[in-house]
């Protein structure tokens, strides 16, 4: 994914969906792909950028736990 595309995109499900229409080949596939991203990063516009793995912050569980009942 152009890393343009990953600053609009932000979501994993809204990325691995432009995976799928970005390997789809012909004019109308290019044509939904461009829909696909205008929409996506309107939508996405209020969501913070997800951290890369280099960018540290041990990812995923954060400092809560797992979520379970406490105790």
């Amino acid at each position: 994914m152009p890393p343009s595309v990953a600053f609009w995109i932000r979501t994993p499900c809204g990325r691995a969906k432009y995976q799928e229409l970005a390997a789809r080949p012909g004019p109308l596939a290019r044509f939904r792909l461009g829909w696909f991203v205008l929409i996506a990063a309107l939508r996405d516009l209020g969501q913070p950028l997800p951290q890369t793995e280099g960018e540290g912050g041990g990812g995923g569980g954060g400092a809560s736990g797992g979520g379970g009942p406490a105790g």
